[in-house]
């Protein structure tokens, strides 16, 4: 009896201290983790906020097209319709072909035995002579019966009769036989063209036996500018407009000793890329006449594309990418019409 008494009396439990100590470790362990999850949605939240207003700001700093696209060109000259007979050289048959031509009634038809090894083929003196000065290249049609390597033959324009010391040699690409083939070659120093009075055919390096056919001799209609009105959109940030000088006028601003551009502009076609042409600006109406395109401005930019190599005829279709430093990058793109005119309104 008194072992179960002693028993009763025998308690052992939690005092209120103790209670208040594991309680307050659980409200730190609480607090420390909320304040770890809080901190890190902070942060996040921080961060989204810091894309949304680098995404508006870079929309804030964006330009758009005001009214249409322009381009500036120079209409196709005729240099030689090929419809009648060269004038051959040693060892080379020429006559015209009525049947197998590109345009016109007859091309010119080239026969080279094999005793001829190198030089003048054939030429035609033009009737009266011709100022291609303001073209960037020259074009004509042309077809072997046997494959030709590249710059095998060469494209001649001369100021004398007879191409006996022409201002232009262009070569001319490879050939597949039996094949006609247009091709656009770039010319080296258009200034000394105002007078052209011949166009003929050499070989660099023997050729071998074969028939040439020759069509269309001529400096083709070209786009040699794109003109375009830019404003900016939204009330941004304004937009560097600084030009680089061309100091060796070739078209290029990358190659300058002297660089103060941060917009660039790169070209596109079928078949080249050319990045950094040259550009030059002008305000358009009312502003603070300085290198930057604030808000209500207008700046009309025009593209220099002197440097391509094929520079766009017609139905040509280019692409320009305009990149400012800041905001995003306005992309143009335009198909050339059938002919080109001295100003070509592309939409």
């Amino acid at each position: 009896m008194m072992v179960l008494k002693r028993l009763r009396t025998i308690q052992q439990g939690i005092t209120g201290l103790e209670t208040a100590i594991i309680l307050i470790a659980f409200v730190v362990v609480s607090s420390v983790f909320a304040y770890t999850v809080l901190s890190a949605g902070l942060f996040s939240s921080e961060k989204a906020k810091e894309a949304v207003y680098s995404g508006l700001e870079g929309t804030r700093s964006s330009m758009v097209i005001e009214g249409g696209v322009y381009a500036t060109g120079v209409k196709a000259d005729t240099l030689d319709s090929a419809d009648a007979v060269w004038t051959g050289a040693t060892n080379v048959t020429a006559t015209t072909d009525s049947t197998d031509r590109k345009e016109g009634s007859a091309s010119a038809d080239l026969i080279i035995d094999t005793a001829f090894s190198t030089g003048v083929i054939a030429f035609k003196n033009l009737g009266s002579t011709i100022d291609i000065s303001t073209h960037l290249s020259a074009r004509l049609w042309i077809k072997s019966d046997a494959i030709l390597a590249a710059n095998v033959l060469r494209l001649l324009i001369d100021d004398t009769a007879g191409c006996g010391s022409p201002l232009e040699s262009l070569n001319i690409p490879a050939l597949t036989a039996n094949t006609w083939t247009q091709v656009q070659l770039k010319l080296s120093d258009p200034s000394a063209l105002t007078a052209v009075a011949c166009v003929g055919i050499t070989a660099a390096s023997d050729p071998g036996a074969i028939t040439l056919n020759v069509d269309l001799v001529e400096a083709p209609g070209e786009v040699s500018q794109v003109h375009f009105t830019l404003v900016n959109v939204l009330d941004g940030k304004a937009i560097d407009l600084t030009p680089t000088t061309d100091t060796d006028s070739d078209g290029i601003i990358s190659d300058e000793a002297t660089q103060n551009h941060r917009l660039t502009i790169s070209y596109l076609d079928s078949s080249q890329h050319v990045g950094d042409l040259t550009w030059t600006k002008v305000q358009v109406g009312r502003g603070n006449g300085d290198d930057l395109l604030d808000s209500g401005e207008k700046m009309t930019v025009t593209v220099d594309l002197k440097a391509l190599d094929p520079v766009p005829v017609g139905r040509s279709v280019i692409t320009l990418d305009v990149w400012p430093s800041i905001g995003s990058t306005l992309v143009i793109e335009r198909r050339m019409p059938t002919v080109i005119d001295a100003w070509i309104d592309l939409f």
